[in-house]
């Protein structure tokens, strides 16, 4: 789970880009078994996107993604805070 905190008025920005991700990891990244990007109810500027992968080499595999490398710089001046990563192991 990715965590971001966006910069007041910035929030539209950050969900269009967030959304040609999601629509590129979909389509390109067939070890993602679901990606969905989600507002903290009650905040506009609190994102989560919650991304589950086959296995830990598909995770790392979707840092070096043409798509990832373009969404960050266009990403970063939209955001209050750095990005919180959370990550979890299946049970």
């Amino acid at each position: 789970m990715a965590r971001l905190e966006t910069l007041a008025g910035r929030e539209d920005g950050v969900l269009a880009l967030l959304a040609d991700m999601a629509f590129a990891v979909r389509a390109e990244e067939d070890a993602c078994v679901s990606y969905a990007v989600t507002r903290c109810l009650g905040s506009q500027h609190h994102i989560a996107i919650h991304a589950r992968f086959a296995d830990w080499q598909a995770f790392k595999d979707h840092a070096e993604t043409a798509h990832m490398k373009r969404l960050m710089p266009r990403l970063s001046p939209f955001l209050a805070a750095p990005i919180a990563l959370e990550i979890f192991l299946e049970v």
